[in-house]
């Protein structure tokens, strides 16, 4: 993560003089929690090495950095050690304590005497032992957090801790039906072809259309062309023996 921000910011520095145009050259998208790391690094290196203020190196983070998440299971909702930082990221400890105090701020400010809530949306989980919430730090730390219509649902009406379901306008869901269209797109064009002529285009950026496919007075017909589009497709000769 360290490494392809250097580069990134490396390329950028090439030609560009003013770091707020970073986020106009660059987007930085967080695949699940293992890389929330780089909510702090891009703010460490703004802070320490550029020499921004707070507040202008907070808003070229968030606007340059994107979130997406999978699934609700533990391992794409990690939680790290606060130990572990002070170790051997202290000053990235800083960065994400910073983060938090002013991120309480603001929902204290939001949400007067609702210290649950505050708990609940925290960066930091408190117990015997302390813990980051990297899902937290990634949503806070991005502009825009995706995944499952289903995962948003249930980030924001049963996992309260996460601080989903105050920032609403934050979350979409434009990860779901990538895979099912891509492969009807490159791996079975003939059908692809099929389904475009039954039900027009629009399938291919709305999965949801594909039911389409199914209405009465185009059942028989489309049948029919889906056969003749699996009898199109190239034969693989399998090794034998």
């Amino acid at each position: 993560m360290a490494c392809s921000l250097r580069d990134l910011i490396r390329r950028f520095r090439r030609s560009n003089a003013d770091w707020n145009q970073l986020a106009d050259k660059i987007a930085i998208q967080l695949n699940d929690t293992h890389p929330s790391m780089a909510v702090p690094e891009l703010m460490r290196i703004l802070l320490d090495e550029a020499g921004l203020g707070w507040d202008q190196a907070w808003g070229v983070t968030q606007k340059s950095l994107a979130y997406t998440n999978h699934t609700l299971l533990p391992e794409a909702l990690e939680k790290w050690p606060v130990a572990w930082f002070e170790q051997l990221l202290p000053r990235h400890l800083e960065i994400i304590f910073e983060i938090n105090r002013r991120f309480l701020d603001e929902m204290r400010a939001r949400f007067p005497g609702d210290e649950g809530r505050l708990a609940r949306v925290s960066l930091i989980e408190e117990g015997p032992e302390k813990k980051v919430r990297m899902a937290n730090l990634a949503i806070v730390g991005s502009h825009s957090t995706n995944g499952l219509r289903r995962f948003t649902r249930a980030c924001c009406a049963r996992h309260g801790e996460r601080p989903g379901g105050d920032f609403p306008d934050r979350f979409s869901n434009r990860t779901n039906g990538v895979t099912p269209r891509r492969w009807l797109l490159l791996a079975n064009s003939p059908l692809a072809r099929t389904i475009t002529d039954a039900i027009g285009d629009g399938w291919i950026t709305n999965l949801g259309e594909l039911p389409q496919t199914q209405t009465m007075g185009r059942r028989l017909q489309f049948s029919g062309k889906n056969s003749s589009s699996q009898n199109e497709l190239p034969r693989q000769s399998l090794p034998t023996g």
